[in-house]
């Protein structure tokens, strides 16, 4: 894949959320951004001044405004990709007024996505999605904007035949036309878990091992885009409460908190990418963000 293409399509997977950018493998290159025929341009605000497309422009930093002419429909929730679980408004969500706000970076306008072009421009590419359910909403989102761009959907498959609905492990899919594959792999902690070392304290259930990355990572090698998240599951209800404690070698960790477990668990994952991830590859992580769904009394 063209270094282009990558750039383009991680900048793509920006747009879809608050991914913080790790500069561990590949240096940044604005300029590249404003390259690309994919992304065709969004109509200027009600600034008096019309800002640049993108350039030497800083998107991170800006403010959300409200846009009467959103939300352009990126994909129904009839889309065959998307679980029933994800689909707000078919579960019962009545209010839209949330799809109005859109991202205004401070010296540029955002350009709009275009499916077809990202296809083309990403043949025989891999993009990969690790994480939590964050990642998993990210990677729906993805792939229904995608088939946007493609006019037999039976051509986009899993590749293992696996259903997407309630699936644990990992899941691939295929976009045959362009050889090109959308991946999502389900690690909440991107750390090993397993059982405790023997002789340990009855109060362990499962250790989180701090320093072994899940062996699905030699499965992430080789992929042009990688978008990690962590950071739900980092927390005492989900680890110490439950059972789960932290271990580094043999050795458990009983008094290690859980924000010094997430910053331990990190480390590993940068040395990871940093010895294992192709120099061209293009490397996102999030970390926390609000939560996705709420109680209801």
């Amino acid at each position: 894949m063209k270094r282009e293409s990558t750039y383009a399509l991680s900048f793509l997977v920006l747009l879809l959320s608050s991914i913080f950018f790790f500069n561990l493998v590949y240096p940044f290159d604005r300029q590249f951004l404003s390259r690309f025929a994919f992304l065709s341009h969004v109509p200027p605000n009600n600034d008096s001044q019309k800002l640049p497309l993108i350039g030497d422009c800083d998107y991170s930093g800006g403010r959300w405004v409200w846009d009467e002419t959103y939300p352009r429909q990126m994909y129904e929730e009839n889309c065959p990709f998307l679980d029933p679980g994800f689909r707000c408004r078919q579960n019962g969500r009545k209010d839209g007024s949330y799809r109005k706000w859109r991202w205004q970076p401070d010296g540029c306008d955002i350009p709009r996505f275009n499916a077809s072009d990202l296809l083309e421009r990403n043949r025989n590419g891999r993009i990969v999605f690790v994480g939590d359910s964050v990642g998993r909403n990210q990677w729906e989102s993805l792939l229904c904007m995608l088939t946007q761009g493609v006019s037999n959907l039976s051509k986009i498959y899993e590749v293992n035949g696996s259903p997407i609905s309630k699936h644990k492990g990992y899941l691939v899919m295929r976009f045959q036309e362009y050889n090109m594959t959308v991946e999502y792999y389900r690690v909440p902690f991107l750390c090993i878990i397993g059982r405790p070392p023997l002789n340990s304290s009855n109060h362990v259930r499962s250790t989180i091992r701090l320093d072994e990355l899940h062996w699905y990572s030699n499965k992430w090698e080789g992929a042009d885009v990688l978008i990690f998240n962590s950071g739900h599951w980092w927390n005492p209800d989900k680890t110490i409460k439950s059972g789960s404690y932290f271990q580094e070698g043999r050795r458990v960790n009983m008094s290690m908190n859980v924000k010094e477990a997430f910053r331990r668990s990190l480390e590993t994952w940068k040395s990871w990418a940093l010895h294992n991830l192709d120099p061209r590859s293009f490397v996102f992580f999030r970390s926390y963000s609000p939560v996705h769904y709420r109680q209801v009394h």
